[in-house]
């Protein structure tokens, strides 16, 4: 949270939050507007804060003043900062909003007697089908009491729509507008305890797959879905050769080792026959409950059983060892897909610590192409998870982070869940000549229920695509070819932005796994700049008009430069946070408020004084001073301070 001062003990009123997601063929794009009014006749500054999923870009967000909208604009995140400090040096209201880890938007305002805001958020996400299921979780949170409350979640999808539902929430209405869209509503007079969660599945595309079109300002994109089912296909998910290795060191005590034991027991009791398995286990020293490994027979499964709940929680971590054993297990000529489950809930501290050195050497010896999925349980060091993460990425797999306080057993069984059934292995992409800047979703597998999403550019001229997919299947290698004619429709409009999207992830990706290096950073940041996405390298920056003149300064903005003056300890008591070498001249007034933008239609931006002015609502006299900055103006230059050393300190 940013450091705020709160200036008065009354507070803002809600006079409607109204939450709308649009969501086609899984891309999901989110808009959350609240009017928030002071109902007293004195100033006063409020804190706000939204919870958006963890997984989603902020691509806009505005204020709505006195019927004038102001749009925050997406700059490179250096000169966001440089404008952000440079406005708040010369006295001028600005706002800023960089990427953190945490998936909590705030800001604050601050309102002028009887003066109403309305705040506009917009964030981006795509969504992932698991086990045929598509899941969207809709936050309903507010800092306030919320009296009008209404919830939209409109779905469209290129396959048929055959359930929608939004389980656990009652009062939520569910209608079906066609076969291939519905429509989930909520309307209440007071939020609910819980978050909307909306449920959908469709029915499988064509063996070979959909493709869809878009074509706008002299650019092509398409999106290629590819699902097959077993029945279409007429066989059975791959066997596997499973390793599950699991950490035993001294942190697993407890609470920890009574969930590991709970979950991969009824794991192991669920194997197929078909699958070979192990258990390997660690902590400073490495046990395996095999030297190889085994059919998955009732009688190796009831060994399994009795070595996992025989677990004792102690000693160190040695994750190099652990990782190699498993490794040196699996035979590159198997046509079983080989896979490790790596469970831990520390960084390592035994044998090799570096986790550099680790990956290398888990990249080094990974012959047979093993997927490494990391179960990251209850990982409190943000770097200690971006290695796990690496690892797995470069290594065919994915990493999921469980927090042992929820219900993580449940949680982590449904993580395996999803893994546990390969459907297709070995995929490669190509489609026909002029496609190009190609991203996919997927990785080299394909499992039960999931589906591949490739995305790509095409010259607008094109008559038709021919795709091609190359896989490894149960009943052994397969083609899947077809050509599609190519069709541009507007209700395909949403491609080029979820193109963008998979993009940016995929680059963050390599970031991730090969470091910041000067070209992978460009491409973010222009790819970023160009569809307006926030990420580590883009902020969010706005600038309002300048205040009044000095003799026109209201008795508002006069109280608001005392507040300025408060001594470092008064701040503190009220909750702010002080450091005197970022506290330049008292005319020194910003904003932290987390903005962000999305031009539209009749909306201009000044690079000059950094907000746009969009022209479909009032406009007001430009030489009339903006109502209701005079304690935004000061509110903002506290939490810039506090948001600028909460970033260094990071």
């Amino acid at each position: 949270m940013l450091a705020a001062v709160q200036v008065g003990a009354a507070s803002s009123s809600s006079e409607y939050l109204k939450i709308t997601t649009d969501v086609n063929n899984g891309y999901a794009i989110t808009t959350v507007e609240e009017k928030l009014n002071n109902p007293t006749d004195t100033a006063i500054t409020d804190e706000f804060s939204f919870l958006i999923p963890e997984e989603a870009f902020i691509s806009g967000f505005s204020l709505i003043i006195d019927g004038k909208e102001y749009r925050a604009k997406v700059l490179p995140e250096e000169e966001a900062s440089e404008r952000y400090e440079t406005a708040a040096s010369e006295g001028r209201t600005a706002g800023l909003l960089e990427t953190k880890e945490e998936n909590l938007f705030s800001y604050a305002l601050s309102f002028e007697p009887g003066q109403s805001i309305t705040v506009k958020l917009c964030y981006e996400q795509a969504l992932k089908k698991t086990l045929g299921e598509y899941e969207l979780v809709q936050f309903l949170e507010s800092n306030h009491p919320v009296n009008n409350l209404s919830v939209n979640v409109n779905v469209n999808a290129a396959n048929q729509l055959t359930r929608l539902e939004a389980p656990d929430f009652p009062g939520a209405e569910v209608e079906y507008l066609s076969a291939n869209s519905g429509q989930v509503r909520y309307k209440a007079n007071s939020l609910s305890s819980s978050e909307l969660r909306v449920i959908f599945e469709t029915a499988n595309p064509p063996l070979n797959g959909n493709m869809l079109f878009y074509e706008n300002g002299g650019k092509g994109y398409m999106m290629h879905i590819f699902s097959p089912s077993e029945e279409d296909m007429g066989t059975s998910a791959m066997s596997k050769e499973i390793i599950f290795v699991l950490d035993k060191s001294g942190s697993m005590q407890g609470y920890k080792m009574e969930q590991v034991k709970e979950v991969f027991g009824d794991i192991i009791e669920d194997l197929p026959p078909g699958d070979r398995f192990n258990i390997i286990s660690f902590d400073g020293y490495v046990r395996s409950y095999s030297e190889s490994l085994m059919e998955a027979s009732s009688e190796e499964k009831a060994g399994a059983l009795d070595f996992v709940n025989s677990l004792n929680a102690r000693g160190g971590t040695n994750i190099n060892e652990a990782l190699l054993t498993a490794l040196g297990m699996f035979d590159p000529a198997s046509e079983r897909v080989p896979i490790i489950v790596f469970l831990t809930d520390g960084e390592p501290t035994e044998g090799v610590t570096s986790p550099y050195a680790i990956r290398q050497n888990i990249q080094g010896v990974n012959e047979a192409q093993v997927s490494v999925f990391s179960i990251a349980f209850g990982i409190d060091s943000e770097s200690n998870y971006q290695f796990l993460r690496a690892m797995s990425l470069e290594n065919y797999g994915t990493a999921e982070w469980f927090s042992p306080e929820d219900n993580a057993a449940e949680e982590i069984g449904g993580f395996y869940e999803t893994i546990s059934t390969p459907l297709i292995t070995d995929m490669e992409f190509s489609y026909g000549e002029g496609v190009s800047e190609i991203v996919n979703t997927g990785k080299k597998n394909l499992f039960a229920g999931s589906d591949a999403i490739i995305l790509g550019k095409y010259p607008p001229e094109t008559g038709s695509v021919l795709t091609d997919v190359t896989a490894t299947t149960r009943a052994g290698d397969r083609d899947f070819s077809e050509e599609f004619d190519v069709d541009p429709v507007e209700a395909n409009s949403f491609i080029p932005r979820l193109w963008a999207y998979t993009t940016i992830e995929t680059l963050m990706d390599r970031i991730e796994v090969e470091g910041e290096t000067e070209e992978l950073v460009s491409e973010v940041t222009d790819l970023a700049l160009e569809f307006e996405f926030v990420t580590p390298y883009t902020s969010l920056f706005v600038e309002l008009p300048e205040p009044a003149p000095e003799e026109d300064k209201s008795e508002d903005s006069e109280a608001a430069e005392e507040a300025m003056e408060m001594p470092a300890e008064e701040v503190e008591e009220a909750g702010g946070e002080w450091d005197e070498e970022e506290v330049v001249e008292e005319d020194e007034m910003a904003e932290s408020s987390p903005a962000q933008p999305k031009p539209g239609a009749g909306s201009s931006y000044d690079r000059n004084t950094g907000y746009e002015e969009v022209e479909n609502v009032e406009e007001l006299d430009e030489e009339e001073p903006t109502p209701g900055f005079g304690l935004l103006s000061t509110l903002m230059g506290v939490l810039g301070i506090g948001f600028l050393l909460q970033r260094r300190q990071e």
